[in-house]
Formats: C-alpha cells, structure tokens, sequence
C-alpha cells in the first residue's frame, strides 16, 4: 500500500470520504464499510461496578504473595514505620500542651493593685519593663511622661489631654490603670509579693 492508499482508506474510516471517492478504490470501500460496522454496534457501558472490592482486593494481594511479588511482612514493615513516628507526635504535642500549662498558670505579666491616694500601684514580674513600655506607649499617644524611682519604687508621672483621646484611652486600658480625673496619672510599679 502506498501513503495515498493508506491516507484514504484513514479517511473513509473516519467518514471523510465522499460518495465518489469511496467507490473508486476497494480499499476505501472496506474502510467504509468497516465504519458502517463500527457504527451499528451497540455498546452497554457497566456502571454499577463498586469502586472498592474487598474480596477482590484479597484475592489480587494473596495472588501477588504466591506470585512472590508481595512479601508477607509488607503490612508489618508499614507499622514498623507508623509507630516511632506516631509516639514522636505524641510526644511533641505533650511538650507544646505542657508547655501551654505552665504559661496558663504564669502570674499576669502586670496585676493592677489599687489606687492610694490618687497614684495608681502596679505589680509587674519586671517593672523596669513595664516602666519603658508605658512611657513608650503614652509617648506615641502624644503624652508629656516623665519616670522616676524613688524610695525603691519605680514609677512613671504624666499629664493627660483632658478629655482623655482615644489613643491614650486605649494605652489605660491594656494595662487595666483607670482614668484619673484630674488628668493627672501617677503610677508606681512594684515587683510581686513585694509589699
């Protein structure tokens, strides 16, 4: 067959031949031919196949261990894998919850103590902190603060905008120190269980 003859009878097969071309070659009558076959067939598509056979799946695993294909330790060598990684899991998760624990039950980074006399007494874990921390926060809410320590108290003396701007309102409340009414905040800040 030359590339011609093989290119028509493709076509005819493809039903790309006209009614002319398709008598003029036997090649290209088979092919036609052939599709009229094809087409007149009549396929039944199963699709009530379940997706997963368990007694099929059996058989085709005790095939494969007889065929020497599957070893009879393969679900083994699988636990064998699982375990070590399933306790490290167990064991990270134990760590992270203990760990979440202990900070749960950590005394509050600062505890408000009351207010003597109009000056607001923090107790904080690291007062030096707290005391850089609040003067840096009233600072950026445009506050005049001055810190001092006196007598082994550390403490912080400010001068707020009456009425008191939400920025400053929001610094107050973070760290639980009511509003003064007067506008003037005075806190001290102690180390706990110093009193």
């Amino acid at each position: 067959m030359t590339i011609e003859e093989d290119s028509a009878w493709v076509d005819a097969l493809a039903g790309r031949v006209d009614s002319v071309r398709a008598e003029s070659s036997d090649l290209v009558r088979e092919a036609s031919l052939l599709r009229e076959h094809l087409l007149a067939q009549e396929f039944h598509v199963v699709t009530d196949v379940p997706t997963i056979d368990a007694g099929r799946e059996e058989e085709l695993i005790a095939r494969a261990r007889a065929a020497g294909l599957l070893s009879e330790s393969a679900p083994r060598s699988r636990r064998r894998w699982f375990a070590p990684r399933l306790q490290a899991a167990a064991m990270v998760i134990l760590a992270v919850g203990g760990a979440g624990l202990w900070w749960s039950t950590r005394p509050p980074p600062e505890t408000l103590r009351g207010v003597v006399g109009g000056t607001v007494h923090l107790e904080a874990r690291d007062p030096p902190a707290l005391k850089r921390r609040l003067i840096e926060e009233l600072v950026a809410a445009r506050v005049t603060v001055s810190g001092y320590e006196r007598f082994g108290h550390l403490g912080i003396d400010a001068d707020l905008p009456m009425p008191i701007s939400p920025e400053v309102a929001r610094v107050l409340e973070r760290h639980h120190i009511p509003v003064p009414v007067d506008g003037a905040l005075v806190v001290e800040i102690d180390p706990p269980n110093r009193r």
